[in-house]
């Protein structure tokens, strides 16, 4: 039975294997913590010219802006599907103080409206290039127990696909709602991937709040 779990939500267009391994280190020194990668569903996506791909919401343009609309198509189905897996993964033994959701990009969104929403306190929540998709009433869409998970938020300030102005916006407003409870980096940064620094301190953070045995 493991110890402990990390929820792992991949970006637009990508699945859950184009992360498996990316946490060798945190694997390696935390042999008891199961990673679970789940994949989203093939959807029609605005962005893509109504193309199908991948895709956990709908998103109206690329790069996401402030101007991107609140509570996007198929988000809270979404949300529903990593409830259960969050669910799932705590009948199998796992106390949720034991389990990290996180994410990368769209995945960051997840996590950060996921994590924070479910009514019980989790061991962390991580979010890399992501955003708050409910800015208009944030505060409604975090729970009691949510604002007493620990967050981890990475953006970078270069960043050519998700606008600084959306993520550092969305930083601010969760600053206000959780304290001291949030940490946030923002390095800087041309690209949409993490860079080293971000990672590390990523891993750090799951060794922090994740049971080592």
């Amino acid at each position: 039975m493991p110890a402990g779990a990390v929820i792992w939500i991949h970006g637009l267009g990508d699945s859950g294997d184009g992360w498996r391994g990316a946490f060798g280190p945190v694997e390696r020194k935390l042999p008891n913590v199961k990673f679970h990668h789940p994949d989203a569903p093939v959807r029609p996506v605005t962005c893509n010219g109504g193309g199908r791909c991948p895709s956990w919401f709908d998103i109206v343009d690329i790069p996401v802006v402030l101007a991107e609309p609140d509570d996007p198509k198929d988000i809270e189905e979404s949300v529903k599907t990593l409830h259960g897996l969050l669910d799932k993964v705590q009948s199998e033994g796992v106390a949720p103080g034991d389990i990290v959701i996180g994410g990368f990009s769209q995945g960051g969104t997840m996590s950060l409206l996921a994590g924070l929403k479910y009514p019980k306190t989790l061991g962390g929540v991580i979010s890399i290039s992501g955003w708050c998709a409910n800015r208009a009433n944030l505060s409604a869409h975090i729970s009691a127990e949510g604002k007493k998970t620990p967050v981890l938020m990475c953006c970078g300030d270069g960043d050519p696909v998700v606008d600084f102005s959306i993520t550092k916006k969305s930083s601010e407003m969760l600053q206000a709602i959780l304290g001291e409870g949030i940490e946030v980096l923002c390095p800087r940064r041309g690209m949409h991937q993490p860079d080293g620094s971000e990672m590390q301190r990523v891993m750090q953070f799951m060794v922090e709040h994740l049971p080592s045995e």
